[in-house]
């Protein structure tokens, strides 16, 4: 009875099924074609970067064409065929279940007779169906979750590919910003976006680092034939600045960054948010130190605490190098900065370090359009820290004046009838009265420097450290932030800006700030600093889980392997953050201090699996570079980087990071995600 109420397929339905199955198989075929080009476009574009000469295959479809060329260009118009009399093509290349599918078609318009179970076609089982479904399903969400690398317009300009002339250089706070952002998640206050965005970030298994120090972008340059491997792996490949020439300076940068949840958590603790964490606990003049011409042999002066009117140390308000680029400061960069501030001059021959009590001067700018289309410095006024005018004059334009803007900048034709100092001469007067080691403040002071034609490495930008929108990029005016927390109206008349008045409500300002908080009249900082108190105040547990993402797991761990003894104040702050980790949890970060370059490589090589971020710190000894022997180094360093990439997991990261040499302040950075869009078959290649 039961047999009776089965339902037997009609022989359509059959065919159908079949057709189903084979389409199916053709499809599972196409996509292993396409992996395998893909596969081998991507190993091409490397060999032609490379520079070595490609062989084409004499079998391919492109060469038997061109191999059957006589003389005459072939024309097709498929847009203009019917469908069902396109050129059938009969490449042994096609998968045979869509070539069988042809032929059949062929053969029904001639003939009415169709045979299901012909020798041509793909016969598949119910059971080997569902298996390629089941791949083909599998091998789509693999695709969907990989995480890839993708450069934004900082990170195009900085590629090596790039003329030097035009190339503009990342920073090493890029790369830190990078890892951060790996090992926090999303939650990170540190994105990279400035230069590169990681699609599913949260979908990366590790991280690998490597820092190869003194080994600079001029050893690269020159060697750069040597590293064969390395360039089967690398796409990514960009001029990096780094710190000034000390050993242990890269490494002891990129860890003054959260390297785990604890010792996040443990920042947060302490300094309210880990916006504010970052800012108080990184150095903002480590890469300003490279770039400016600043006497790194006079030590700093360490004065007993900090002034009697600060709260926390001004340096933590000065621009990183990073802040200045992006904030259109002049800066004394290789490349297409160089081109553009080649007539800039700086405020002193040699400056000083910047300390916690280095003197403040506010200044700022009054301009003129001129017949150049561009403004032209008219005015200028600088205020000490005691609020005293120390220096105020007008300023004869190179060129003719087009356009006084007295709206804006005071100036009128008859202030400027008898002046006469030159732009040459206030540079030369301004560089007299500034000390060498003098903070300059100013409202977006990156406009009044261009003005003045000058450059200078420790500046506090008022429209940076106060924020009253909640975003970097929306800025408050001057006017704005004097009445809201000065209570002063400034620039309230029609005839124009006082140039004086400004300098003054700048001062005030920052020093307003000085007495209070870093977070005070940041509304980014507070705002982050008031959701973190929230958190700690319902103590859930949950809560607590999600606030860093991925990264709050115990088990996600980090090494650090290095030539040598690792700094004392990096030893310290993670001794902070195992104090703070429960009994029952792992030891968050662990330390591995090796005699050679070999046993760290081969000891990173062991734990990388092992940990969320591994970074190995090498040293590049001076005999080592020496023009004879640099291309047997750089042969070694190939196959370190080989060897470490193989212990890298699926959709691990890879960095690498080359620099710190005394000869060349520029480095390099490579950057390598291994999925199935990276050359996988590098992984068969034997490096002894």
């Amino acid at each position: 009875m039961s047999d009776s109420k089965i339902k037997m397929k009609t022989s359509k339905q059959l065919e159908r099924s079949e057709k189903k199955k084979r389409k199916l198989a053709a499809l599972a075929i196409l996509v292993e074609l396409n992996d395998h080009d893909r596969m081998k476009e991507a190993s091409l574009v490397k060999l032609k970067r490379r520079g070595d000469t490609v062989v084409e295959d004499v079998n391919s479809p492109a060469e038997l064409e061109k191999n059957e060329d006589d003389g005459f260009q072939k024309v097709t118009y498929k847009r203009n065929l019917p469908r069902n009399k396109l050129p059938v093509q009969t490449n042994s290349d096609e998968p045979s279940g869509k070539r069988a599918k042809l032929e059949n078609e062929k053969k029904e318009d001639t003939s009415d007779e169709t045979s299901t179970n012909s020798d041509n076609r793909i016969q598949l089982t119910n059971e080997q169906c569902k298996e390629i479904k089941e791949h083909l399903r599998e091998r789509h969400r693999q695709l969907e979750s990989y995480p890839t690398l993708r450069l934004r317009e900082y990170g195009q300009r900085a590629m090596l590919d790039v003329p030097r002339e035009q190339r503009i250089p990342i920073f090493l706070t890029d790369v830190q910003h990078l890892l951060m952002s790996a090992v926090t998640g999303n939650k990170s206050p540190c994105t990279p976006e400035r230069w590169c965005t990681i699609n599913k970030p949260v979908r990366l298994t590790h991280s690998v680092v490597l820092i190869l120090e003194g080994f600079s972008l001029y050893h690269y340059l020159s060697n750069e034939s040597k590293f064969e491997e390395t360039k089967k792996i690398f796409d990514t490949r960009l001029e990096l600045v780094l710190p000034p020439c000390k050993d242990g300076m890269i490494v002891e940068d990129l860890t003054k960054v959260p390297l785990t949840t604890m010792q996040a958590q443990v920042l947060i603790q302490k300094h309210g948010s880990l916006e504010s964490a970052v800012r108080m606990n990184t150095d903002p003049t480590l890469l300003v130190n490279s770039i400016f011409p600043i006497d790194q042999k006079t030590e700093k002066v360490s004065k007993l605490g900090l002034p009697q009117t600060d709260k926390f140390p001004r340096t933590k308000l000065l621009l990183s190098a990073l802040q200045m680029v992006d904030e259109g400061y002049p800066m004394p960069l290789r490349g297409e900065l160089s081109e553009r501030f080649k007539d800039y001059v700086f405020t002193k021959e040699k400056y000083e370090p910047v300390t916690d009590h280095s003197p403040m001067y506010a200044v700022d700018c009054e301009m003129c359009r001129t017949t150049t289309g561009r403004n032209e410095l008219t005015r200028i006024s600088i205020v000490n820290e005691a609020a005293e005018t120390v220096y105020e004059t007008l300023v004869l334009p190179t060129n003719k004046i087009t356009d006084y803007l007295t709206h804006y900048s005071g100036i009128t034709p008859e202030l400027m009838r008898t002046v006469t100092k030159s732009l040459k001469e206030v540079q030369k007067e301004v560089s007299n009265l500034l000390p060498s080691d003098a903070i300059l403040i100013g409202q977006s002071l990156n406009s009044d420097l261009n003005a003045m034609r000058m450059m200078h490495p420790y500046v506090i930008d008022t429209s940076v450290c106060f924020n009253l929108t909640g975003e970097r990029r929306r800025k408050s005016k001057l006017a704005t932030l004097a009445i809201t927390f000065l209570k002063e109206s400034i620039q309230k008349y029609g005839d124009g800006h006082d140039s004086v008045e400004d300098s003054l409500a700048s001062l005030k300002l920052v020093k307003l700030k000085l007495a209070n908080s870093l977070e005070f009249g940041d509304e980014i900082l507070i705002q982050r600093k008031r959701y973190c108190e929230i958190l700690r105040v319902a103590n859930s547990e949950n809560i607590k889980n999600n606030m860093l993402a991925h990264a709050t797991q115990s088990d996600k761990r980090t090494a650090i392997v290095t030539v040598g003894t690792l700094n004392d104040d990096i030893k310290h702050s993670i001794k902070k953050a195992e104090e703070a980790t429960e009994p029952n949890v792992n030891t968050a970060i662990s330390i591995y201090e090796l005699d050679s370059n070999k046993s760290a490589i081969n000891i990173a090589r062991q734990i990388a699996i092992d940990n969320a971020l591994t970074i190995t710190n090498s040293r590049i000894k001076e005999e080592h570079l020496l023009p004879d022997i640099v291309p047997r180094t750089a042969e070694k360093i190939d196959k370190w980087i080989c060897k470490l990439w193989k212990s890298v997991a699926q959709n691990g990261m890879f960095v690498v990071l080359m620099g710190g040499s005394a000869e060349c302040p520029s480095g390099v950075a490579k950057v390598a995600i291994k999925n199935i869009t990276s050359n996988e078959s590098h992984d068969l290649v034997d490096v002894q």
